[in-house]
């Protein structure tokens, strides 16, 4: 069932930017969502993803929020915590 309007967008948060602004990328099926969230961008990070829906005719939304950390000293993780 292909549908004229978008289902959702993939939201990227620019990190080249002075003020991290946004870029949505707007996708119509799950092949699509799936082909944007795995192709690298450069500069930018998913933030989130959010999927609409008209059940019943009533808009709903979904929002899948994503947490990523891009400060910070690498190698600090203490490795010896999985040993037994």
């Amino acid at each position: 069932m292909d549908s004229a309007y978008p289902i959702g967008q993939a939201v990227y948060t620019r990190t080249d930017t002075p003020d991290f602004e946004e870029e949505v990328v707007p996708f119509s099926n799950l092949e699509e969502l799936v082909n944007v969230c795995v192709t690298p961008r450069d500069n930018c990070i998913l933030e989130k993803v959010i999927i609409y829906a008209m059940p019943n005719g009533t808009p709903s939304a979904v929002t899948l929020g994503f947490i990523s950390a891009t400060t910070g000293e690498r190698g600090s993780f203490d490795q010896n915590i999985f040993r037994a």
